[in-house]
């Protein structure tokens, strides 16, 4: 009873931790909007959402993993609303709390166990990523059990283990799409790496268990995730690009998030230490020759390759539209906790035992500042992502409006959060697959605004003056309708 206890104390601070900023900003969040009207959908459609087109001018089917939607369909919708920003915090801790019994199953020690949940809940790139709700910490919750099941699954042979693999893995494709695909490069690196095919049937399995799971639904899935994959591809040099200005010099921006994420683009190992500081005692357990027991060397192959995706994806233009590199190494702050925790353990029993403990007092402390900064600067302080008073002001505006007009929103991170609280149709899509049609909006503008609006039929623009001044827009011919704030809604 006293080890289960002493496994929740860490997870239960993690949560306050990672959901005080959202106390301090509650109307913070981009694709929190999203959701919430997919979940409108789910209970209007009584399942799963077929076609989606309210709001959306550019419909679709409905093509996001169905376990995130389904969860928070169980929950009052009004409950949803008002807390979502706790579901991500609340998977973590699931995590947190599994990663304390892996570790101490693997070791038998309660110290490395709660080091590891100390290691991980001081890894900047998870907290960030934890702000609002989405499936991600349950995407990496079910990354950690498949990989350790199939780790114990080839040490003793255990059914148990092979089955909880092909369980959590059917669960990955249905819960987040990012894991699902980095479950195929692991496969494929830890098949190539054991010659062990076991890695890659279990994903094939768990593929095929995933299609009947959902009945099918999952192909639609993957035709979204190939889709935007797709247009990544075609599109990613402006991954980052303001969507009136094209690409130019972050220091030209007040965006925080937009300028961190140009940082990463510039010398990823650096950035990389940042987020994922943990990941860095994984090169002196190397040097010093600790890798020799069989978890070791299976955990330090999973930060190493983590890492080399991450840099990869960063460093090779063509591939970035694989995802933001840095996302790579959420996937592995489980193992790099894990094995920062056995490094410093290790090196307490030698004469470098207090050098140890300095230079870890200061790792997390670096870290811990660096999470309370991002908190401040990207979460609680930010602007951009936030639903402030003015925008209420001016989605109130719209809402009455007895005509109301289609719009094009500048910028395009607003786009759900003006279907859901104004009723107004928006140019957006409302599927992955079809994220290709608003192409000439986005990620930035292809063609002059006013060709556009005639194009689509758009009456008017809803612009965030902080983003871009109206003179940026290049219109010949306007009318203000109507000014709240820093929120303009315009027609040409």
């Amino acid at each position: 009873m006293e080890i289960i206890l002493l496994s929740l104390i860490i997870p239960l601070l993690a949560l306050i931790f990672e959901s005080y900023p959202r106390f301090l900003n509650r109307e913070f969040g981009v694709d929190i909007w999203t959701h919430l009207l997919y979940l409108k959908e789910y209970h209007k459609q009584k399942g799963i959402p077929r076609k989606i087109e309210d709001g959306f001018l550019v419909s679709g089917t409905y093509d996001y993993p169905p376990a995130f939607i389904f969860i928070l369909s169980k929950f009052p919708f009004r409950l949803v609303e008002k807390y979502e920003f706790l579901f991500s915090p609340f998977f973590d801790a699931i995590h947190l709390i599994l990663i304390y019994i892996i570790a101490y199953y693997l070791t038998g020690s309660i110290i490395i166990a709660l080091l590891t949940q100390l290691f991980y809940t001081l890894t900047p790139i998870i907290i960030l990523e934890n702000s609002s709700a989405t499936p991600r910490s349950m995407g990496y919750t079910l990354f950690t059990i498949v990989l350790i099941s199939l780790f114990l699954f080839n040490i003793n042979g255990s059914y148990i283990y092979l089955l909880s693999a092909v369980i959590s893995g059917s669960l990955i494709f249905l819960s987040h799409r990012f894991t699902a695909q980095g479950f195929l490069f692991f496969s494929i690196f830890l098949t190539i790496l054991q010659r062990n095919f076991i890695y890659s049937f279990v994903f094939i399995v768990c593929f095929i268990f995933a299609l009947i799971l959902s009945k099918g639904f999952y192909i639609k899935v993957l035709k979204g995730h190939m889709g935007n994959l797709i247009f990544w591809y075609k599109n990613i040099n402006f991954r980052f690009a303001h969507q009136v200005k094209g690409n130019y010099e972050e220091y030209k921006t007040k965006d925080f998030i937009f300028r961190l994420y140009n940082q990463f683009l510039k010398f990823p190992p650096f950035i990389f230490a940042i987020t994922n500081p943990w990941t860095l005692p994984s090169i002196f357990i190397i040097l010093l020759g600790l890798s020799a027991t069989p978890i070791t060397k299976f955990m330090l192959a999973w930060v190493i390759f983590s890492y080399i995706l991450a840099l990869l994806t960063t460093w090779i233009p063509k591939l970035r539209f694989l995802g933001e590199g840095q996302r790579y190494l959420e996937l592995s702050a489980f193992p790099a906790a894990f094995l920062s925790s056995l490094l410093l353990i290790s090196l307490l029993k030698t004469n470098y035992g207090s050098l140890a403990v300095i230079l870890y007092s200061f790792i997390s402390l670096a870290s811990l500042i660096t999470i309370i900064v991002i908190q401040r600067k990207g979460i609680i302080k930010e602007k951009l992502r936030t639903l402030t008073p003015g925008m209420k002001s001016m989605f109130k505006y719209l809402k009455n409006m007895k005509n109301k007009p289609d719009l094009l929103c500048i910028p395009h991170q607003i786009t759900t959060n003006t279907i859901y609280h104004t009723d107004c149709r928006v140019f957006v899509n409302a599927d992955y697959a079809g994220i290709n049609k608003i192409s000439e909006v986005y990620p930035y503008f292809t063609k002059p605004i006013p060709e556009v609006m005639k194009k689509y039929r758009l009456d008017m623009i809803l612009l965030n003056s902080d983003y871009a001044k109206i003179v940026d827009l290049k219109l010949r011919k306007y009318v203000i309708i109507k000014n709240i704030d820093n929120f303009f809604l315009i027609k040409i």
